[in-house]
């Protein structure tokens, strides 16, 4: 039902599988030059689950591709029909770790993969963790498009890395005594963006959990390439400094525990979708001592011999130490090879040439063995209402030969694991979330959180729609109608959801409002009561009754947790203060679009809410304006008196003639100036400027 309705032919067979009478799964071998081998044949296998051998009872190669394959220039592609896929292919940005330096290194490298890496029979997707719409994550093999995404992904200054990978040194040793005396941010700013860490990383394994859910329906070769400054497993320093085996017992460190569960669930899910994760490690060789940026006393070096220096300065960066930069270097790299070891694909790090990796993860996916077994009664049992994670080793026995396969999965059969879809709207519900196939209508979603008195958390939906993708029914006073079907789930940790509407909607505009509405665009607003505070990736799909077409869009945003908080900002609203009331009937359109020309001005304004600590004494809060990773606006905020004594940051900027048109970010940050480190916090929110 689902394929059918996504427009997919028949299956293929899986890569992986798991039924009560069979698990399959599937190997690379490759020489020690990294060269394929194709050769083997079932006696050459060991498989063992955890740790003890099963009898191969199903063996077979599949060959993928032979030989180089011919560069196609960028020109129109032809539609491709299922049986013609030979890789299916997802370049998965995580914007959300990424710092300024690495998207850019990030975005050339894929220019060039799609330029001249990419072959007939690819089908490929550019995918962001943070947000996206149907059209930005839409299969394709041409070229064309795939490079205008590129093109438009940017740097997200709320991510968990900043302009480069290392904070200076010296950024906050005078802080303190400089925001007392003028209410400076920076400390407030280190502390608010030390938090959030761990959420943007669960947000990062949601968003890829994401991906892969929607590749279970796929043709090809299936398969991830995660771009990322990296993910930690580990909390304070801990964990293991070399990753190399695969052999890591979480149980004994410190881990993440939030990371890590999401990570398990990733895996499971990707091994049961038959996809491969390949990872980037996109910081590229780091020195990791102290460069220019780094504000370094060297009086007292002098007199001092060279390798004396170099060892002081080593020291000044807690070389080896929790904290250090070559411990966080390497814990950066943990997640992403342990995702990639578990899921049989490979780990690029420590190189300069993302382009290479590519070429790597090209060759790899040459071809295959299947190698399949009869799994015991135990492996389903249920304990205690949990099923046990089961490891799968593969060894090959002929000398001089390396294996990769999948690592483990849930002791449960892929018809325990496949969603259930009971009535027609939940198998509609499934087919609109799936972030391909549905760019038929052009979306844009803006999250709003807020808290609201006698409700609590409160995300307040904005979604605006292209009124020229839907079909009107006109009435004889020339009123038009529009039946569309809306469906709204946010997830929380992996792919659980956490909240799930769906309704019918008819969009009626008065004769008098037409035009506008078609110049403008339609607004639907929805309301959401978030029981659960956290991390959220928002998910929105818009069904046109009429014609069928599907557009999706989705956002990442976090609701703070006042309970363990000094205090937080709700979301940061942006008006046209030369718009508000003037059109009756499309109120908000501004707030959702965020579009304002160069010469006008941009209101915004956000409240603060209350935090464990109580009310904040004296507030200080300032914004920011960065485009392309520069700030290219800064300045004092005010904090106003709102209805209720609530107090609110609100303002008015002119976006004068050096406002060149492009995206923008802002940001809002609000700290104590008395007690600096006692409250902290802080909201991002885009918005684009046109002529």
């Amino acid at each position: 039902m689902l394929a059918a309705v996504l427009g997919f032919g028949q299956q293929p067979g899986p890569v992986f599988s798991v039924t009560s009478t069979l698990v399959q799964v599937d190997a690379v071998v490759t020489d020690g030059k990294g060269r394929h081998v194709a050769d083997l044949t079932a006696n050459d296998f060991e498989v063992l689950e955890d740790g003890k051998p099963q009898a191969i009872t199903y063996f077979s190669y599949v060959r993928i591709s032979q030989g180089a394959a011919v560069v196609s220039p960028v020109l129109p592609a032809v539609p491709m029909r299922v049986e013609d896929v030979r890789r299916t292919i997802v370049l998965m940005v995580d914007d959300l770790g990424l710092s300024f330096e690495s998207m850019a290194f990030v975005r050339s490298s894929l220019r060039k993969f799609i330029e001249k890496q990419m072959q007939p029979g690819d089908l490929v997707a550019v995918c962001r963790t943070a947000a996206g719409s149907g059209a930005l994550q839409q299969f394709t093999a041409d070229k064309r498009l795939l490079l205008s995404i590129i093109d438009g992904l940017r740097w997200r200054p709320n991510g968990r890395y900043g302009v480069s990978l290392f904070e200076p040194l010296g950024m906050y040793g005078k802080a303190q005594a400089v925001t007392r005396n003028s209410g400076d941010m920076r400390s407030q700013e280190a502390a608010y963006n030390a938090q959030r860490n761990t959420l943007f990383t669960v947000g990062t394994l949601g968003a890829v959990s994401y991906i892969v859910g929607a590749l279970r329906e796929m043709p090809g070769r299936k398969s991830i390439v995660l771009f990322s400054d990296g993910i930690q497993l580990f909390t304070g320093g801990q964990g293991p400094v070399v990753h190399r085996g695969g052999e890591e017992d979480f149980g004994g460190m410190q881990t993440n525990r939030d990371v890590v569960e999401a990570l398990r669930k990733l895996i499971d899910l990707a091994n049961r979708a038959g996809t491969v994760i390949y990872t980037m490690h996109t910081m590229g060789l780091q020195p990791l001592v102290p460069g220019a940026a780094d504000r370094v006393e060297i009086g007292g070096f002098i007199g001092m011999s060279g390798e004396q220096r170099q060892t002081a300065l080593r020291a000044l960066t807690d070389v080896g130490m929790p904290g250090g930069r070559d411990v966080a270097f390497q814990m950066a790299q943990q997640g992403l090879a342990h995702m990639a070891l578990e899921t049989g694909g490979l780990a690029y790090e420590n190189g300069n040439d993302l382009n290479w990796g590519l070429d790597r993860v090209l060759e790899d996916q040459q071809g295959y063995y299947l190698l399949g077994y009869k799994p015991s009664v135990s492996t389903f049992e249920d304990k205690h209402g949990v099923r046990s994670y089961h490891k799968i080793q593969v060894k090959v026995k002929r000398a001089g030969l390396h294996v990769r396969s999948r690592m483990g999965f849930f002791g449960e059969t892929d018809e325990e694991s496949r969603p259930r879809y009971d009535t027609p709207i939940e198998q509609l519900r499934a087919a609109m979330l799936s972030p391909f196939r549905s760019s038929g209508v052009r979306l844009r979603l803006t999250a709003l959180y807020a808290e609201v008195p006698k409700q609590g958390a409160v995300v307040r939906n904005l979604l605006h729609i292209n009124t020229h993708d839907l079909e009107f029914s006109w009435a004889a006073d020339r009123s038009a109608t529009a039946n569309i079907g809306v469906v709204v789930v946010a997830t929380g940790t992996g792919d659980v959801a956490l909240a799930k509407i769906a309704r019918e909607y008819q969009l009626k505009i008065p004769a008098e409002n037409v035009e506008q509405a078609m110049k403008d665009g339609a607004l639907y607003t929805l309301d959401v009561n978030v029981k659960k505070r956290g991390a959220y990736q928002i998910r929105v799909a818009v069904r046109d009754e009429a014609t069928a077409k599907v557009g999706s869009a989705s956002q990442f945003l976090e609701v703070p947790d006042l309970k363990k908080v000094p205090m937080a900002l709700t979301s940061v609203v942006l008006e046209d203060p030369e718009r508000v009331g003037v059109t009756p009937g499309l109120a908000g359109i501004t707030a959702a679009m965020r579009q304002f020309r160069r010469g006008g001005q941009v209101s915004y304004a956000c409240v603060v809410e209350q935090g464990k600590a109580g009310r904040p004494g004296e507030l200080i809060s300032r914004i920011r304006v960065y485009r392309e990773g520069r700030e290219v606006y800064s300045g004092p905020a005010k904090v106003v008196q709102v209805e209720g004594g609530a107090r609110a940051i609100a303002g008015t900027l002119r976006l004068g003639d050096l406002m060149k048109p492009g995206d923008y970010y802002m940001q809002v940050i609000a700290g104590d100036r008395v007690e600096p480190k006692k409250s902290a916090a802080g909201q991002w929110t885009d918005f684009e400027v046109v002529e």
